[in-house]
């Protein structure tokens, strides 16, 4: 039985044993149409394939886009990138964004990104110094009936690239974080109790999280005052990382450096300077002592020579050791960086 089955020749008996079952089962009632009989004749022969039943090919679907969410539908439709219209930068991924940001706002070509706001500062006040000069001599050349002096065009390169905050809100947040998170702000305190901060326009203090503080030490004399840190630090309520390097001032270099040539010898009051200092520094704040040794590092100090580093060591090992931000006291070597160029 299963060889008649099996055999194409038996498909109109099939066919008709198929037809009368169904006869048997229709209701009436239901008004089903009566199946047209297959012509016994019309039968393929063995081994010819008919196609009986031709199925419509799948139309792609229509995609959609108002069935998805904002965040889907985006994902979806910058697949497909206009060349004609300008290019979506905020749909790049932030990753990518970020690696834009570094090309951008921070220092190329050095290996730590360190904003000095000494150097900012005289680089402003040369221009304007530049600028009021020209301004009078031009009022001179006017009333002599000449013609004013115009500036020439600026050629020299910025030190950072911060026109991509003024774009927009979000990349006014975005690059405003990166900005203060990726560079080092160095600024330099040479005038003692009054800590007046010098730096240039538009630095928010508030969002700094790496600083260099250079402290530009005098003679016993004139530091032997109070100075208020606690309410210093209070302005930097986001800094984490901290490198403190104390430097000779070049006027007072002879009298500084005889009073702290070693920590065992030296004047009680920078003993009691650097204990009220180290004291008022957060503990969250990972601290450094002294410059890098790295001479791929330029740490842009104002002060004619550091504070050695064995002072920095024994200063470190008696006033107390420092914490990682976590609970675990850090070494003196984590604290104060070792001389890789010349040894201690």
């Amino acid at each position: 039985m299963m060889k008649d089955v099996s055999c194409c020749c038996n498909m109109a008996k099939i066919h008709h044993f198929y037809m009368s079952m169904m006869a048997l089962r229709r209701n009436p009632v239901r008004k089903c149409k009566k199946e047209e009989l297959r012509d016994p004749m019309d039968v393929p022969e063995c081994g010819v394939v008919e196609a009986i039943i031709e199925r419509p090919e799948p139309t792609p679907p229509s995609l959609n886009y108002s069935q998805y969410p904002p965040s889907r539908r985006r994902a979806t439709e910058t697949t497909n990138f206009d060349s004609s219209g300008p290019f979506r930068f905020l749909d790049l991924p932030r990753e990518v964004r970020d690696q834009v940001y570094s090309y951008l706002l921070t220092r190329p070509g050095k290996k730590i990104s360190i904003l000095d706001s000494r150097a900012i500062l005289r680089s402003q006040k040369k221009r304007a110094t530049a600028a009021r000069t020209r301004d009078r001599l031009n009022q001179k050349r006017l009333q002599n009936g000449r013609r004013p002096i115009t500036p020439r065009d600026s050629t020299f390169a910025p030190i950072i690239d911060v026109n991509v905050i003024q774009t927009s809100r979000q990349l006014h947040n975005e690059a405003t974080t990166f900005l203060y998170r990726h560079n080092w702000f160095a600024i330099s305190l040479d005038s003692f109790p009054v800590l007046t901060i010098d730096t240039p326009t538009g630095w928010k203090s508030s969002l700094i999280t790496r600083l260099q503080l250079e402290l530009l030490l005098k003679d016993a004399q004139r530091m032997s005052t109070y100075v208020d840190w606690a309410t210093f630090f209070a302005s930097f309520p986001e800094l984490r990382f901290l490198r403190l390097i104390p430097t000779y001032h070049p006027r007072y270099y002879d009298w500084t450096h005889t009073e702290l040539g070693s920590w065992a010898s030296a004047h009680y009051v920078f003993r009691s300077f650097f204990r009220d200092l180290l004291m008022q520094i957060p503990e969250g704040v990972i601290l450094k002592l002294g410059p890098s040794y790295d001479p791929e590092d330029n740490m842009q100090l104002e002060g004619k020579s550091h504070v050695s580093r064995r002072v920095l060591m024994d200063m470190h090992v008696e006033l107390g050791m420092r914490g990682n931000g976590y609970g675990t006291l850090l070494g003196v070597e984590k604290v104060v960086d070792r001389d890789v160029v010349v040894g201690v």
